[in-house]
């Protein structure tokens, strides 16, 4: 957990309270919340908890139970802060970013539910984590975000509120590239290095997973009836990259051929009607190695006139400023399913726009999503910092 405490930032509102933000994931979860006085009576303080990561159930993710964890270690701390916080903690609004969101999560109105009779606020916002993420990277500005973690998932909008999405299917259909794709990939040339084949093979990545997993004989059981299958798949991403850095062909080679993909995950995101303006985000894709090396290189062949950015800010980071936006001025908040759904006093708000067809995945869709506000205005929107 960390504590920080902030002096000046700007107040939320007139009301004293916490403005709640979660971003939950296949790695781990994350809450951090922030206390803001709106007389300026006493400083801002912001802490971050962590939190278990998502499992698959037969029934589907757990993302639900995950952000009870979160809200539940949230009201602990506060009960017994040395600040001597109200009881029960008054909550201006609550929003979460989940992976699994469209597919996965058996009922966004059950997180709803959650945050709203635990943190007991009025005003909570269910998002898609591909949605927090592009908040969060490119702070409202058009473009192409690329998530990169366990999974792999790029969202793009543009100026008319139109939004397009590539890849985030699960390790089953998708995510190439991404954390799972490469272990999925380390545990194939683990494998062809125990049979003896000739391709593929190495014999670094064997050593590696039989110290993590044990006998190979034992390895279909152990992840086959995994819930979290795709987490420990992931986990061996940074094996591979160690790998490669000691010279090992065959890491190097799964590395590369995982920068292809993710290059052309983003590269369709950015279709011709989006400004070719682009972030990525996760630390998979931050670390300097020959996935990053082939990323960039491959998306600049397939879209060369691509802007790259740094990235200004994680998915928590946006759902930080959705949830802020939400506490200020609920009203311009338009939920956009199945990506993101708000309650404002027990009602999803007015203007809700909802797209839950096939075209959603296959061409651009036009709706309202002020949640993420274009740069002219969220600079100048009083509150948000």
């Amino acid at each position: 957990m960390q504590t920080d405490t902030e002096g000046d930032g700007p107040a939320v509102g007139d009301t004293a309270g916490w403005i709640v933000a979660m971003d939950v994931g296949g790695s781990g979860s994350r809450l951090t919340a922030e206390f803001r006085d709106g007389g300026r009576q006493r400083e801002g303080i912001t802490i971050t908890l962590e939190g278990e990561p998502v499992k698959m159930l037969s029934e589907g993710s757990n993302a639900a139970q995950v952000v009870r964890g979160l809200c539940e270690t949230f009201l602990y701390w506060v009960k017994n802060a040395e600040y001597h916080f109200q009881q029960p903690p008054h909550v201006l609004a609550a929003a979460v970013g989940t992976t699994g969101l469209t597919t996965v999560v058996p009922s966004a109105a059950e997180i709803h539910d959650i945050m709203g009779a635990l943190l007991q606020t009025n005003r909570t916002a269910v998002a898609g984590d591909a949605l927090t993420a592009h908040m969060g990277a490119l702070r409202g500005r058009a473009g192409a975000v690329l998530s990169v973690g366990t999974g792999a998932v790029a969202f793009s909008f543009d100026q008319k509120g139109r939004w397009h999405r590539a890849d985030g299917w699960g390790h089953l259909l998708g995510d190439l590239g991404a954390g799972v794709w490469v272990g999925t990939e380390a545990l194939r040339a683990a494998t062809a290095a125990h049979d003896g084949r000739t391709r593929g093979r190495s014999e670094r990545l064997l050593e590696v997973a039989t110290q993590k997993l044990g006998p190979v004989a034992s390895w279909p059981a152990q992840l086959y009836m995994s819930n979290d299958r795709a987490a420990k798949l992931a986990s061996f991403a940074p094996a591979v990259m160690s790998a490669a850095a000691e010279g090992d062909t065959t890491a190097h080679g799964i590395l590369v051929e995982a920068g292809r993909h993710l290059a052309a995950t983003l590269a369709t995101a950015l279709t011709p009607d989006i400004p070719q303006l682009a972030s990525i985000t996760g630390r998979l894709a931050h670390r300097p190695s020959p996935l990053t090396e082939s990323l960039h290189e491959n998306l600049r062949q397939e879209r060369p006139g691509v802007r790259l950015v740094p990235c200004e800010g994680t998915p928590l980071d946006g759902a930080r400023l959705l949830a802020r936006r939400l506490a200020v001025d609920p009203a311009s908040v338009v939920g956009y399913r199945p990506w993101l759904t708000v309650r404002v006093d027990g009602r999803h708000t007015a203007g809700e726009s909802t797209d839950t067809g096939a075209d959603m995945f296959s061409s651009m869709s036009t709706a309202q999503f002020s949640a993420t506000e274009l740069p002219n205005v969220l600079p100048d929107t009083p509150g948000i910092a």
